[in-house]
């Protein structure tokens, strides 16, 4: 007989576990620091062994059930990935300011991802709110940051 800490995780599996740091974060929780060490744990992570000690410590989120069983069940209904890809996009967005106008459509692009997200609420997965978001703030930061790189560049020349 094996023991559940032994199974293999699934990308969902550590998108969830993520997504309840995020949660933690937005409590007071968890640091930054703590949120992007144990984040950064969880993609590593291979079983559920070493994902659930991530969130051993904080209280379980309410509906939420992060163990291996109720992982297998979930897979079959998986959400949205719109808050991920806002969130990727608005964060990419930022950097690629500095290639002419790259930034300020990757931005724009990151904000209809994060309005798309926030318009199917997440579809009720813990975290994908505050993915959106944070997508959309950093898209419209991006689109911000390159209006004022081309207004800076313009009033060089």
């Amino acid at each position: 007989m094996y023991s559940a800490h032994w199974i293999r995780v699934s990308d969902a599996d550590r998108e969830t576990v993520v997504a309840h740091l995020t949660v933690a974060v937005a409590e007071g929780r968890l640091t930054l620091e703590e949120f992007s060490e144990r984040s950064q744990l969880a993609y590593a992570s291979r079983t559920w062994g070493e994902l659930t000690r991530l969130v051993d410590d904080l209280p379980e989120l309410p509906g939420a059930d992060t163990s291996p069983a109720a992982a297998v069940s979930a897979t079959a209904g998986q959400a949205s990935n719109l808050p991920l890809a806002a969130l990727i996009v608005g964060i990419a967005s930022i950097p690629l300011t500095s290639c002419a106008v790259l930034g300020g459509v990757a931005g724009l692009l990151a904000i209809v991802l994060g309005v798309a997200a926030l318009r199917n609420d997440g579809q009720g997965v813990p975290g994908h709110r505050g993915m959106a978001i944070a997508g959309l703030l950093c898209g419209s930061f991006g689109v911000v940051l390159q209006g004022v790189m081309i207004a800076f560049f313009s009033i060089l020349e």
